[in-house]
């Protein structure tokens, strides 16, 4: 079978039936835009616009670790003490990090690489000049399958206190 966007869209199940319980209701917001840009980015897959799905991908990976990270927060406070939230670094790097501290040892099959940050970065044309000319393929393929990943596995982790 041919690798193309469309038919690792259809194998993802997480991404075409997405399960938000982690979300919690005070975020119903973000929840809303996390459904839209999942329709969105399976479209512009089934469409194989790879670079369209990179972006998409990244920021529904910064959303949803906000979203994730934020209803943890007690999670997060248990284990470390004093938590919260820096408005100020809103950044999917800062939330990879924090997600990878302190949910690998619950979650370690969810444990998120770093090339999901300079992917989702290479909407700077600055920066996707140093890549070599097919990043955007590769990336959009490895993220599609990281996302959908990670969305099984935060459905398994189950519904915030």
């Amino acid at each position: 079978m041919t690798d193309t966007l469309k038919s690792i869209c259809e194998q993802c199940i997480h991404l075409n039936n997405p399960q938000l319980d982690f979300i919690p209701a005070n975020l119903s917001r973000h929840r809303a835009i996390v459904l839209r840009d999942l329709g969105e980015l399976v479209t512009a897959a089934s469409a194989e616009m790879e670079k369209t799905v990179v972006i998409l991908a990244g920021s529904l990976f910064e959303t949803v670790l906000f979203a994730f990270i934020a209803s943890q927060q007690a999670y997060i406070v248990r284990r470390r003490g004093a938590f919260s939230l820096d408005p100020n670094n809103a950044t999917l790097e800062n939330y990879k990090n924090i997600f990878n501290r302190w949910f690998s040892d619950a979650l370690p099959a969810a444990v998120l690489p770093d090339f999901i940050v300079d992917y989702r970065n290479l909407v700077h044309v600055n920066r996707e000049i140093y890549f070599p000319p097919n990043v955007c393929e590769r990336a959009s393929r490895e993220m599609l399958r990281t996302l959908d990943s990670l969305l099984g596995e935060l459905s398994r982790f189950g519904t915030p206190p």
